[in-house]
């Protein structure tokens, strides 16, 4: 999606090694769980039309894919997990990519569901 290819591409730095191949990667991988969420929804919501149910499951999917797809950068030490400015545990680096996957997984799920 274009989302994440400025993610992989434009604005990975150094948590992005192969940028073209990350991003092929995270259209196949965007195209399963895609098709997962359309039978899991579907199915969620058949029989009610309770619209807060709706977002629900949708927000679900965003929630758990956009926190998977953050990478921790080599310089964070462990137990406990600390990256530095600005939250200490997650860095501007890991911050961006929350981002930008939220914004991609928003419109994955959110698409699928209108449609």
């Amino acid at each position: 999606t274009p989302f994440i290819a400025l993610h992989d591409i434009g604005f990975g730095g150094s948590s992005v090694v192969n940028g073209v191949a990350q991003w092929e990667f995270d259209t196949d991988m965007g195209s399963l769980e895609a098709a997962l969420f359309a039978i899991v929804y579907r199915y969620a919501i058949r029989g009610d039309e309770n619209p807060m149910l709706n977002q629900g499951v949708v927000g679900a999917f965003v929630f758990v894919r956009t926190l998977s797809r953050v990478q921790v950068p080599r310089y964070c030490s462990a137990a406990p997990l600390s990256c530095g400015a600005p939250l200490e545990y997650f860095d501007w680096s890991m911050l961006s990519q929350l981002v930008f996957s939220g914004i991609e997984s928003a419109a994955l799920f959110g698409g699928a569901a209108f449609a």
